[in-house]
């Protein structure tokens, strides 16, 4: 039998490197994290038609997300309720019905059953209950444009799962009543290490920035003021030390610094132009505090494997067995923003976080050298540390929360406690949610 206890500590703050590997640990996260979080499917701007469909991985189980022509987004499992083929091995389309390529029955992009062959006298004497064999179908809330799907109908809801993380993913994805939009399919790549290891480098951590970066961050500021908002300086106090935050599980660290985003950027000197000419609306929609998140320094996820550093990725990591992951990159970018800055929001992501950038070649490397110690035997046995900060956290009244300065592991402790609670629980009424709070001057 697992023992949780063992392998994470109460506070979160120290953490047994077998969960990076053990393939008995990665059987029960498919049934215990994946199979009771709500996890991220789609944006809305990626199917705005009438039966646009795509496919993805909730965990390891395909899935297809489809839009209805009610406008709703449904999912299902991409399997064929026959025997079991991939359904839909296309990675997105427009379709009204999807024919599986074994034995050619057709479902309907309701996930109705509508045809078999052979269905009468030939075959199914006309005895199959098509009724009983439409696609198995998946829990799709939405937030700010987001799809989440859950296999667990008795899991809180999406709204509460996220909780008071949602006034941070407003600033986010809705930093204009026009909202964002997901600018064309993922860049993907596969990397040699367990889905947290690749999950954890954007989701919380700061720390590794400067010593894994420091000289890709060096060519890109050459000639630029100013900085990303993380350079050791003690001199630093209150918000210029930035934020870390954690919610159920979810986190963030930021800067209200309204342009660490871009600026590593080239062609700063537009970037900038831009965010100035919209920070009135920024205010206008989200109150003097949040309108100054749009452009900032900012990395954070929602619990387990969606996470973003807006400016220059927003991606999701599926798991491929305990010791292999595949990372699916896109950008985003406001829909309001002038059409050249989309394009250079584009490569620049690609230049900096794309599969081959600046940035993510350093982050790749030393994953999967975490990945050569954390798979061998006794490497397996050590214990990480994320104590960093540990005790300093505090719930502010101006933000939602437990916060410390950004360089700090809250949000790790936060991430490993709410994965501890959901390996242990029998069913999800039993893993708890942070307590709504009222954020007095929020706005």
């Amino acid at each position: 039998m697992i023992e949780i206890d063992k392998l994470v500590s109460e506070d979160g703050a120290y953490v047994s490197r077998e969960i990076f590997g053990d393939a008995d640990i990665h059987k029960l996260e498919m049934k215990q994290v994946f199979g009771r979080s709500w996890l991220f499917l789609a944006h809305e701007t990626q199917l705005p038609d009438s039966q646009d469909y795509l496919t993805t991985f909730m965990g390891e189980d395909p899935v297809i997300v489809i839009r209805q022509e009610d406008g709703t987004l449904k999912a299902f499992l991409n399997a064929c309720t026959h025997r079991g083929p991939l359904l839909c091995a296309s990675e997105e389309g427009n379709a009204t019905n999807f024919t599986c390529p074994y034995h050619g029955w057709v479902f309907g992009s309701s996930g109705d059953l509508l045809d078999v062959p052979h269905e009468g006298s030939s075959g199914w004497h006309n005895e199959l209950n098509k009724e009983r064999h439409g696609l198995k179908p998946i829990r799709v809330e939405s937030y700010k444009g987001l799809y989440f799907g859950n296999f667990d109908e008795q899991a809180p809801s999406l709204d509460d799962y996220l909780g008071d993380y949602k006034w941070y993913v407003d600033a986010i994805f809705s930093p204009l009543p026009t909202g964002v939009e997901f600018l064309g399919g993922p860049m993907r790549q596969r990397l040699q290490c367990n889905w947290k290891v690749a999950s954890e480098n954007i989701f919380a951590d700061t720390y590794h920035v400067f010593a894994a970066h420091g000289q890709a961050a060096r060519i890109c500021m050459e000639g630029k003021e100013g900085g990303i908002g993380i350079e050791e300086n003690d001199d630093k106090e209150g918000d210029a030390l930035g934020v870390a935050v954690t919610v159920n599980g979810h986190s963030m660290g930021l800067h209200f610094d309204g342009m660490g985003a871009y600026v590593l950027n080239k062609n700063m000197a537009e970037w900038m132009a831009y965010l100035g000419s919209q920070r009135e609306n920024y205010i206008k929609h989200l109150g003097p505090r949040r309108g100054m998140m749009p452009g900032s320094s900012i990395n954070g996820g929602i619990f387990p494997n969606f996470m973003f550093v807006p400016g220059f990725t927003f991606r999701q990591i599926h798991p491929l067995g305990p010791n292999e992951c595949e990372i699916w990159m896109w950008t985003v970018v406001e829909k309001d923003m002038p059409l050249e800055l989309k394009h250079e929001q584009v490569k620049a992501n690609a230049r900096m976080l794309g599969t081959s950038g600046l940035f993510e070649t350093d982050d790749c490397a030393n994953m999967e050298r975490i990945d050569n110690t954390v798979s061998a035997y006794q490497g397996s046995k050590l214990i990480s540390n994320y104590s960093m900060g540990l005790g300093r956290e505090q719930k502010r009244d101006d933000l939602p929360g437990l916060t410390d300065q950004r360089m700090s592991d809250t949000g790790f402790r936060g991430y490993y406690r709410r994965w501890a609670l959901f390996m242990k629980a029998d069913k999800s009424s039993d893993i708890p949610l942070d307590a709504p709070r009222s954020i007095e001057g929020a706005e």
